[in-house]
């Protein structure tokens, strides 16, 4: 989890537009599921909490994750909700 937050405080540094995108409530693609590029058919999708742990910091938050809780979040450009999780079955047809 921490590794991933570091590749995005990384991110963060190198592309200020990418920043600004997750700032503004958008979920980007990155390397883990839970990103969204386009909307889905169901309005929602699952997504991995690494994904998460790397979004928090390239939003500029602190890593901030309850690994009991599966957090959800709405795509600012989307509108599609990810539901975040530990549960490979979930996320693996994702």
């Amino acid at each position: 989890m921490i590794t991933c937050w570091e590749v995005g405080r990384e991110l963060r540094k190198k592309s200020p537009d990418f920043a600004a995108r997750a700032e503004n409530g958008e979920l980007p693609i990155l390397g883990w599921k839970g990103g969204v590029e386009k909307k889905t058919i169901e309005g929602k999708k699952y997504g991995t909490l690494f994904y998460l742990a790397q979004w928090q910091v390239l939003k500029g938050d602190d890593l901030d994750i309850d690994l009991t809780q599966e957090p959800e979040l709405t795509c600012s450009k989307t509108g599609v909700l990810v539901t975040y999780t530990n549960d490979p079955e979930k996320y693996s047809g994702a």
